[in-house]
Formats: structure tokens, sequence, C-alpha cells
């Protein structure tokens, strides 16, 4: 839902005002201060999912305030010396470089300790089983940060650095709620068992997403530095869909993350997850084909026509819902077996190779180079993690809705680009391929529970 007023909402006031240019400088800007979440990182997703049903309530407050504190500290602590060196390394990073572009960056970096409880605050929610709070939480994150981004474009008449002062005084006012919000659920005391825990499970986690890190990020500055910034700019727009896709997948991964997780801990059977998994491959099967078939025209709409080449790369990162769909419960098997060891080199195995291949792919085909590259990398991060489950002992989930929902959809992608097929055409075919789609998931029986479900609430 947020992504999708985030879409509908903030793009056409954003690229009303700006042009590619000023969101090609946001992209390398940000992607410059990326390392720090994983260098800062006390590896929340895997410590506190591995331990959270196994501790009593005690102890769960106790690990969050150590989980808080230490993300905290070395959040700051890395800021203060990407702050001190940012002279040094922006003007030799950046090939377009102006003087400007150090105050956008330090703004970033201010932003970066102000938010730094929210990864694990999200994940004890997500835990909990609260996803109406998680979602309000969102979207008052998102609501603050919109309204700071329309004043400032509107009334203020600001420009570029309007992209960085949303993020930053949105996330003061997000962060002061979200403090309130667990205190009651935090136990103020460091631990020498926590600490040690967050050490042996969770900093192999460093390396790892650092490295996930440096292969989202190395896109970009291969972009910049080899074709421009408005180019760059062009391939940022096109990850904001992606990043609207990836907030779609929350719903599912709130509700799939706790159920795995117990089924896997308790060894239950594991029919109650391929039941959600089908049903989720519907529903992104049908989010798949009308992406596929209308992105251009979307896209021409909601930003004045500046962003349609953005339009070819769309499809091509909806893939990545598909992907870490297909890898997720293979994840969640290996959290479970404290696996996180293997988690971490199948992370920079792969991480490593494909920052090479996307360099290759954006040197010869451009942006539309470094979109295969990454989803690709993330593909065989899904499957490296899928055979070692399944080696453990993991019994496959998903197989046949997987192979079904990414031929269709390439096929689907590669006929429309290729043969340039009109509107007219799409939309049949579109109306036509949907209706089998829904009957083969059965997605109108669980629209009917839906209601039925509503009725009996609201009678």
């Amino acid at each position: 839902m947020i992504g999708a007023l985030s879409t509908l909402v903030m793009v056409p006031i954003t690229t009303y005002y700006l042009d590619p240019k000023d969101f090609g400088i946001l992209a390398i800007l940000s992607a410059l201060t990326m390392p720090i979440g994983p260098l800062a990182s006390t590896g929340v997703a895997w410590v506190l999912p591995a331990n959270y049903f196994i501790i009593d309530e005690e102890a769960k407050k106790t690990l969050v305030f150590n989980l808080l504190v230490l993300d905290f500290v070395l959040k700051l602590l890395w800021v203060l010396i990407f702050w001190l060196l940012s002279p040094l390394f922006l003007p030799l990073l950046i090939k377009d470089y102006e003087v400007t572009y150090e105050l956008y960056f330090k703004l970033i970096l201010i932003s970066i300790p102000i938010t730094a409880f929210w990864p694990t605050i999200s994940c004890l929610i997500v835990m909990q089983k609260k996803g109406i709070v998680h979602a309000t939480f969102e979207m008052l994150q998102w609501i603050s940060g919109a309204i700071i981004t329309v004043f400032c474009l509107v009334i203020f008449k600001l420009k570029t650095i309007t992209l960085f002062l949303g993020p930053l005084f949105g996330g003061i006012i997000f962060s002061i709620v979200i403090l309130r919000y667990v205190s009651k659920y935090i136990k103020p005391q460091l631990t020498k068992q926590w600490l040690i825990e967050i050490v042996k499970v969770g900093m192999p986690s460093i390396p790892a997403n650092l490295f996930e890190i440096l292969t989202n990020v190395s896109d970009r500055y291969f972009i910049q530095r080899w074709i421009n910034l408005s180019k760059l700019g062009i391939y940022s727009h096109s990850q904001s869909y992606k990043n609207v896709f990836t907030m779609g997948t929350k719903g599912f991964t709130r509700t799939f993350g706790p159920i795995s997780l117990e089924v896997y801990a308790q060894d239950l059977k594991e029919d109650r997850l391929q039941d959600i998994i089908h049903k989720w491959y519907g529903l992104i099967s049908l989010m798949g084909l009308f992406i596929t078939f209308f992105s251009y025209e979307f896209i021409n709409v909601i930003t004045h026509g500046k962003f349609v080449e953005a339009a070819i790369l769309v499809p091509i990162w909806f893939c990545l819902i598909i992907f870490q769909t297909y890898g997720f419960p293979y994840t969640q098997y290996l959290i479970v077996q404290k696996k996180s060891t293997f988690l971490m080199y199948s992370q920079i195995i792969t991480g490593l190779t494909f920052i090479l291949a996307t360099a290759v792919l954006v040197y010869w085909f451009g942006i539309i180079g470094a979109t295969i590259g990454i989803v690709l990398s993330n593909l065989a991060i899904q499957l490296t993690r899928k055979w070692y489950a399944r080696h453990l002992g993991c019994n496959s989930i998903g197989e046949k809705e997987f192979i079904i929902t990414i031929v269709m959809l390439i096929s689907i992608y590669l006929i429309i680009n290729l043969m340039h097929i009109n509107v007219l055409h799409r939309i049949i075919a579109f109306i036509f391929i949907s209706v089998l789609v829904i009957f083969y998931y059965k997605l109108l029986e669980e629209i009917k529970k839906i209601i039925n479900h509503l009725r009996q609430r609201n009678p």
C-alpha cells in the first residue's frame, strides 16, 4: 500500500519538479553510504528470529535492548568515519563531481543514526505477528517524509536538496514514535550472554550483507562512471518500482516468516507453508502480468514522459520477487539451523562473481545490463541456499509454481518487446491470461473466503 502511494502520489510530484540528473545524484550518493548498514550490522535478522521462540519474555527484552544499543553505536561510529573521509573519496568516486554533493552526502549521513533503531524494532514487530502495527509505522514514516518533500518542492521551491531533506526530517519524527513503542519491550541491561550471541550468530552477517550492498551499489557506480548521471537517474527511477515490489512482499514475509520459523524449529508438517506459497505465486503472477504488459504506459503517465526509458527495466526487476519467494523458505530453514556461516559465504561468493559480471554487462549493454546482472545475482544466491537446505533435509516448496510463473512472464516480456504488440492486443492478452491464472490458483475461492470472513466480523 505504501509503495503504491509513493508511486501514485509522490512520483508525479517529484518528477514534475525534478529531472533524471537530480535522481542520479541521489542514487550515487546514497550508494556510497550504503556500506554503513552492513558494516554496522548486529545481524538482527539472524539473531532475533533464531532465539525469539525459545527464550522467555525477560530474555527477549534484554536481547532487544542489546541489539538496539549496539546497532546505534556501530552506525554512529561508521557515520563519523565516512563524514571525515568524504572530502577525500567523493571527488575520486564521482565522475561529474560538484562541491554541493558533499552537503547532500552529509545530510544522508545524519539521517542514518537517527533511523538506526528501526531494523531491530521492525524485526521484533514481525516476530510478535503485529502486521497492523508494522504497517502503521511504515505509513507514518512515508507520510512524514512525503509532507516535508512536498513543502520543500512546492512551497519553498527547493530543487535537488529536497531529496535529502525529506528522509532526514521524516526520520526524526518516525524515530521518536517507534522508540516510544519499543520502550515497553526492552530491559535496559547489557549482558555478556547476548553480546556473545550477537557476535557468534549476528556478526557473520556483516561480510554477507556488505557484499550484498556492494553488489547492489556497484551497478550505480559503473553507470555514472561509464555513462552519465542522467542515465543513472533513469536507472534509479526503475529501482523505485523494485522497491515498491519489495514493500509489497513484506505482507507475505511477515506472514510466512514467523510461521516457517515455527514449523522448522518445531519440526512440524509443511503443508501450511506450501498452501501459503501457492496462493502467493498466484497473486504475484497477476501483478507480474500487469507490469509486463503495461509498464510503459503507466510510467509515461505518472512521470510526464520524462522517465519512459525505465519501462523496459521494470519487468526485469519484478523477477526479484519471484526469485526471493523461491528462496525464502530455504533461507528460513537455514536460519533455524543456525547456518549463518553458509549464509555469509553464499552471499560473498555470488556477490564477488556478479560484481564482475555486472561491470561487463553495464559496459556492453548499459542500464539494462546492470538490471540483468543484479537479478541474476539474486537468483544464484537463492539456488545456492536451496541446494544446501535440501542437502540438510528441507523439503522442496513451490517448485512447480516457480517454474510456471517465471517461464510465463519471461516469455510474455520477450514477445512484447520483440514484436512491439499494440495496446489493444496487450489488453486482450492480459485479460485472457489473467483469467487462466485466477482459475489455476483458485483465487476466486480465496476472495470468497475473505468476503465471508468480513461479513461475519461485520454482520
